[in-house]
Order: structure tokens, then C-alpha cells, then sequence
């Protein structure tokens, strides 16, 4: 595996990238955790939190019980796994598993994580994509509530999205600095630019109920993360509550997406 610190923008300055096993952030790098209390390496630089899991700093393989050789490929599909070993990023053994399938006009994802600890384990999962942001893309997704956050960008309290943050219909995506979690939205969204007439549509698993919309000021792109639990879940005297699970050993959950992009002919 490549040192972390060798390639610390690498994943951030892709398309996108896992959450796991757990998305968002984990205050101060530490929880809770039946009775003991679980201490974690921080993983974004000078960052107090932990940030996303070890997933989206780590090298991938092949799964070669699915494809057994590079001649043997699809064009179209693949399987990565990633084996994580107890370590201070984790002290759990486990693994993750991405499944990526393309079509003409869409791409289907599977991600799953197993317990393959002695110990039950805390578990989330997510995808953080990323996407152009230009002078007049808009944005379209309904939800419940959203978490408001506090100077430390730590979630404090729920609200009924405010109007500039409400996108139950198609709306410009013009208010910069936004990085909050959505709770009960639709699990379907929608994303258009007009500049290119082009759509896409997210449509989301019934096990990621939560959406994290990230715009950073200064900019050319935001991020819609579909995720399962909402931020900072670890740290809450509920979190399962907050869409965090339990997997016993051996055990395994998994969740999908799929973003399906169309030509605007209207």
C-alpha cells in the first residue's frame, strides 16, 4: 500500500471516492463503543476529526475470484476489494467491496462491508461524488430536515431545511458553504446544467437515508453524498438512531447507487 502521507489530495481531486466504514466525520477521532472508548489516528492533515474511514486512502485490488486475469476483464464491470487489518485508522478487522457496472448512459455501484473481527463493529458506508459546478447547474431532491452544525462543522441540532436550502424542486445551486447532512430525503436527486442540456439522476438504496450536500466557496464543484448515517453518528448517545449499524462477526451489509445521465431534448 502506498504511504497515506504520499498522496494526500490524490482521492480528493478525483470524480469521487467510498465512505467507509463510516462517512463524515468522528469528532476529536473518538467514540464510544460498548463501554470502552475507542481512540482513532486523524486522517486529514491538521483536521482534530477523523474524516470519511480508511477506505478512500487506500489502494484497492482486483478481485480476481471475480476476474481472474486482465485478459479476462469485462469492459464494463468490475469488482474491488480492499482488506483492512486492526490498526489505529480502524481497530477492526474487516472488508470492503465495491462492484461498478456501466452502461451506455449510467453506472450502477454496489458497496458492501463484512465483520471479519471477533468483536461486533460499528458500520456505515457512503459515496462521496463529486460534480462540476458551473454559473447555472441546479439541483433537485426533497428531505425532512436537515442538521445544522456548529463552528467545528459538528451537528447540533435538526430544522426543517430553510428555504435556500430547500430543493424539492429544481432550483440554481447558488448558496456557497454548505457541508450539512440531509435527513429523509427522497433518495433520488437530480442534477441539471443547462449550459450542456444535460441530466442526471441519482437514485439511491433504500439504506442510505441521508445526503450530505457539500459546497465549498471558490469552487468549480459540489458534492452529493448518498450515505447511511448522518454526521458525527459515533459521536451521538444514539447513533444508531442516526443510521449507524452493528455487524456481528461474519456479518455483512450493503448498499447501491445509480447515476443515470440523459440529453435535455425539450
Amino acid at each position: 500500500m502506498p504511504d497515506r502521507d504520499s498522496l494526500p489530495e490524490g482521492p480528493r481531486h478525483s470524480g469521487g471516492y467510498v465512505l467507509a466504514p463510516y462517512s463524515n466525520r468522528i469528532a476529536d477521532a473518538a467514540f464510544e463503543w460498548q463501554g470502552d472508548t475507542v481512540q482513532l489516528q486523524p486522517n486529514f492533515g491538521n483536521h482534530p476529526h477523523s474524516l470519511h474511514g480508511f477506505a478512500w486512502q487506500r489502494a484497492w485490488e482486483l478481485d480476481r475470484q471475480d476476474q481472474p486475469s486482465l485478459d479476462e476483464q469485462s469492459q464494463d464491470q468490475a469488482t474491488l476489494v480492499l482488506h483492512h487489518l486492526s490498526d489505529t485508522d480502524w481497530p477492526w478487522d474487516c472488508k470492503v467491496t465495491q462492484e461498478v457496472s456501466l452502461g451506455p448512459s449510467r453506472v450502477s455501484l454496489t458497496l458492501s462491508l463484512e465483520n471479519l473481527d471477533t468483536r461486533p463493529m460499528p458500520a456505515g458506508l457512503g459515496w462521496h461524488p463529486y460534480f462540476q459546478r458551473t454559473p447555472k447547474v441546479q439541483l433537485e431532491f426533497s428531505a425532512a430536515a436537515v442538521w445544522m452544525n456548529d463552528a467545528r462543522q459538528l451537528p447540533t441540532h435538526q430544522v426543517t431545511p430553510p428555504d435556500e436550502w430547500n430543493f424539492s424542486q429544481l432550483r440554481p445551486l447558488k448558496w456557497p458553504g454548505v457541508d450539512n447532512c440531509f435527513v429523509g430525503w427522497s433518495q433520488r436527486a437530480q442534477i441539471y446544467w443547462p449550459e450542456y442540456r444535460l441530466r442526471l439522476t441519482l437514485v439511491a438504496s433504500e439504506a442510505l437515508r441521508h445526503l450530505v450536500l457539500f459546497t465549498p466557496e471558490n469552487q468549480t464543484f459540489f458534492a452529493l453524498e448518498p450515505v447511511t448515517h448522518a454526521n458525527a453518528a459515533l459521536n451521538s448517545d444514539r447513533p444508531h438512531a442516526q443510521g449507524m449499524r452493528t455487524l456481528a462477526p461474519g456479518e455483512r451489509f450493503s448498499c447501491h447507487l445509480q447515476l443515470i445521465l440523459e440529453e435535455d431534448h425539450g
